[in-house]
């Protein structure tokens, strides 16, 4: 069995990789909280994976915790995978392949497995602690992408600048078009402002390269940035650990006699 972890900046993912076969995918949140004693929690009566491969963009800090207790607990220590230049039928589109964050990589390749986008140019978008837009060609050319804050950094930014937000925006979703009251106001346009960039990115792309992607939303914030979005939308919460279990797949073949 191989443990599959996606390590992001508010929670960890994890699914189990066996026999080919992927278990739905188990979320919780770290920030906060004594990652350790999370870990124990989590883990106290799962057998040993033969290997424990993980996608991490939260920082060295955590890496280090986690290292630790799978080597004291199970003796294995973690695989760390970064984006590669090519794999799974995706060309990377960074100068300095490497530099892609691990979970917009995976993101990408795990979308390109879902039915709906069989052979189309995609707009794959992570709607998390940053608000992440990466756009793919139908040949599996990653055209580049964009990366702002996402809407929880938005709103904190404005409670943290201005004395009007300091008790706080509201986290809920966007009630109306137009904000009727300051807090409205900001929690309305904090949306629109995510909204507008992915409809931005569409729109870019239909002009510049003549094609109409096929818009795929991750994350802790997709299900209410949808509705926002005048496009049909496809949300997906495991496309990091699907792409991870692809690109084992990929590479358990390549060694196959």
């Amino acid at each position: 069995m191989i443990l599959l972890l996606d390590i992001g900046n508010t929670r960890i993912k994890w699914a189990r990789l066996a026999h080919g076969r992927r278990s739905a995918e188990t979320p919780v949140t770290h920030r906060g909280r004594d990652v350790a004693l999370l870990l124990s929690d989590l883990w106290h009566d799962l057998p040993s994976p033969q290997r424990v491969v993980a996608a991490c963009v939260a920082g060295e800090s955590l890496r280090a915790v986690l290292t630790a207790w799978c080597l004291e607990h199970w003796g294995v220590r973690p695989e760390y995978l970064v984006a590669a230049m090519e794999a799974c039928g995706i060309r990377n589109g960074y100068r300095l392949p490497a530099q892609l964050g691990v979970d917009r990589w995976l993101s990408m390749i795990g979308a390109r497995q879902l039915p709906e986008a069989s052979g189309q140019p995609l707009c794959v978008v992570g709607c998390g602690t940053a608000l992440t837009v990466d756009m793919l060609s139908v040949t599996g050319q990653h055209l580049g992408g964009w990366i702002a804050p996402g809407v929880g950094l938005m709103r904190q930014q404005l409670e943290q600048g201005t004395a009007v937000f300091a008790e706080g925006i509201a986290r809920s979703g966007v009630e109306d078009d137009f904000g009727h009251d300051s807090m409205e106001a900001a929690a309305t346009g904090t949306a629109q402002a995510a909204a507008g960039m992915v409809m931005q990115a569409m729109s870019l792309v239909r002009n510049r390269h003549g094609i109409s992607p096929v818009c795929v939303l991750t994350g802790g914030d997709a299900s209410w940035l949808q509705p926002l979005l005048p496009m049909p939308v496809h949300v997906s919460q495991e496309l990091v650990l699907s792409g991870m279990a692809v690109l084992l797949r990929e590479e358990e073949g390549r060694y196959s006699p």
